[in-house]
């Protein structure tokens, strides 16, 4: 009887001990493998890259991998303007890139720039009567090259790039003071160096809504 229990009980400590063993071998692979496989999955990257992008003059960073989705990407940017790049990544061996959104057309250069922007108008109209205002730039491969190097290069506020939205709570939708409201929002953006190709209000009189658009499209 006491040799059963023995064999039970030195029964049961193996089972334990070999779903602890499996456990933390199980750990250990989990960690391990997606590095294994980093030196195969980056050479897929590199030959993705000089098959399409080879005649680019980029800097490349170091491969990088994202446990959250299991996918590896490497990260290439413009020798001059650093926050210029485009990534391009490998999931379940299917690889992707998002040059066209963020190399060519500036997606995330474009939207960093509106902020900027945008913060400084906050800045200039705060606690007026002028709200909800929006920035917006074109797309950067829509510029020109020197107007491309002037946003890359932060000369964004008084160059006109961009255009500006923006509402107002009114008394009345008299023509001469709408105009007049306007004339003195450009005023007040201009004697704070904030100059728009186009601007877009949207007036509020009471529930009634009147919108007036104006400037210069670039």
């Amino acid at each position: 009887m006491y040799n059963r229990k023995m064999n039970k009980l030195m029964i049961g400590q193996a089972i334990l001990f070999a779903l602890i063993i499996i456990f933390f071998g199980f750990i250990v692979v989990r960690e391990k493998v997606p590095r294994l496989k980093e030196k195969s999955v980056e050479e897929d990257i590199n030959s993705y890259y000089e098959e399409n992008y080879s005649d680019l003059e980029v800097s490349k960073d170091k491969l990088k991998y994202n446990e959250d989705d299991n996918s590896y990407s490497i990260t290439y940017y413009d020798k001059e303007y650093k926050e210029l790049n485009f990534t391009i990544e490998s999931t379940n061996n299917k690889i992707t890139d998002n040059y066209e959104d963020n190399f060519v057309k500036g997606k995330n250069v474009i939207k960093k720039k509106e902020k900027e922007v945008l913060n400084k108008y906050r800045e200039v109209f705060n606690n007026t009567i002028y709200q909800d205002m929006k920035v917006e730039f074109k797309d950067l491969d829509e510029y020109s090259s020197l107007e491309r190097k002037d946003i890359l290069e932060d000369n964004i506020y008084n160059t006109g790039y961009y255009s500006i939205s923006y509402y107002v709570k009114v008394d009345s939708l008299d023509e001469v003071y709408l105009n007049n409201l306007i004339d003195s929002f450009n005023s007040i953006s201009l004697n704070n160096g904030l100059i728009a190709n186009s601007y877009s209000v949207t007036f509020d009189y009471n529930g009634i809504i009147k919108l007036v658009e104006g400037g210069n499209d670039r």
